[in-house]
């Protein structure tokens, strides 16, 4: 008996022991606990980006690099700057890229965004049909590029531009040209100044069916040169034509219910170094040179 009353004993303190390792064996695994205070589950971010960054295929060629190191995807609204800058007015997107920065610092200014870096560069060009019967490759700057377009129009009523007269930030450089120029766009006549209210690469398309000119970001013309059968870049690389891309977070203050953390990752990410590598090296094995530069 007293054999089995020490064995009974035994056995009830092993039982007891073993107890929260076999209820821990039917218990669900949990997920390592964020130390960082960052959700690292995935996210989609909605991005409000002017349609040159869309259009020349460089959000495509980083998002597996956004998505191995942050765990985000990008849903794209490419819009002209005006209208992206509208989309992150009104609380649309989580996170704005723009090249307007007169209208992206009022933008700031009037509360709705912050921490607003200026992360990468390229140029706007001229471009227009190879004869070139302007003579724009000869011009001595680019405002007075587009005075010899409209003069030439007056005698060859051939000789037309293209506008996007979209609010993008394209559509804003090439009304700042035309003042310089000392042209009002009002007074230009529609047989010559043709509004398209399209996008870059849209504009493009309709200036190389008709051999007209027009203002475009480098970029965009490049990446897209299989679509386009008449047109060069005729006027490009002047002080007047330097084109600044942006990226803008949200105020929280204004729109609480936005992504604003997952905002905050891809904002710091695109100004990292190893981003701004990525940048930097985009498009020189195509075309030996990037298509946009970086700080």
């Amino acid at each position: 008996m007293k054999k089995n009353h020490k064995f009974i004993c035994f056995l009830f303190v092993m039982i007891m022991a073993m107890a929260p390792v076999m209820a821990s064996c039917g218990a669900q695994p949990q997920a390592p606990e964020n130390s960082g205070g960052q959700d690292t589950g995935e996210v989609t971010l909605r991005l409000a980006t002017t349609t040159s960054v869309n259009d020349s295929g460089l959000l495509d060629y980083l998002a597996p690099y956004l998505k191995a190191e942050e765990n985000i995807t990008l849903d794209i609204l490419a819009q002209g700057s005006g209208q992206a800058i509208k989309t992150a007015q009104d609380g649309n997107c989580d996170v704005l890229i723009a090249h307007s920065p007169a209208a992206e610092q009022q933008f700031v200014d009037d509360g709705y965004g912050i921490d607003r870096q200026q992360f990468m560069y390229n140029y706007f060009a001229i471009a227009g049909p190879t004869a070139d019967p302007a003579g724009v490759s000869a011009a001595s700057g680019a405002s007075a590029a587009f005075a010899g377009i409209y003069e030439t129009f007056k005698s060859d009523p051939a000789c037309v531009f293209y506008s996007r007269d979209d609010s993008s930030g394209t559509d804003t450089k090439e009304k700042a040209l035309w003042k310089s120029a000392g042209v009002n766009v009002d007074d230009l006549p529609a047989a010559f100044y043709n509004r398209t209210g399209k996008g870059m690469l849209d504009t493009l398309v309709m200036a190389d069916g008709t051999d007209g000119y027009t203002l475009t970001d480098k970029a965009t013309f490049l990446a897209n040169a299989d679509k386009l059968q008449h047109l060069s870049l005729l006027f490009e690389k002047n002080d007047e034509l330097i084109n600044l891309y942006s990226v803008t977070l949200i105020n929280p203050q204004k729109y609480p219910d936005l992504q604003h953390e997952a905002a905050r990752r891809f904002h710091d990410w695109l100004l990292s170094p190893s981003t701004q590598k990525l940048i930097a090296e985009y498009g020189v094995a195509e075309y030996g040179e990037p298509l946009f530069f970086v700080n």
